[in-house]
């Protein structure tokens, strides 16, 4: 094999873990809707489902490391439900 081959096999550590995360991104999703469809069968109101998350959300960033796209990202989703949100694009 030639060098240049070798090396289009290998994939830089940044785009093997962007690959991970997208992977478990989608688990952790499946679980959590998994979780608010069960909810939802048990007939508990949509508020209570939503103030649950937001609990759960504040006991995870309590432990997660410090990121500012993290902020970024809380601070967009704030403004998605604010009744005076920007008109700006969501992602």
């Amino acid at each position: 094999m030639s060098d240049n081959s070798n090396n289009a096999e290998q994939k830089c550590p940044e785009a093997i873990i962007a690959g991970v995360d997208a992977s478990d991104l989608i688990r952790a999703r499946t679980a959590v809707a998994s979780g608010v469809q069960l909810a939802q069968k048990e007939w508990i109101p949509s508020h209570l489902i939503v103030c649950a998350l937001s609990l759960e959300l504040q006991g995870q960033l309590v432990d997660a490391e410090a990121s500012n796209d993290l902020a970024i990202y809380l601070r967009r989703l704030a403004d998605f439900f604010s009744t005076e949100a920007p008109t700006t694009d969501r992602h």
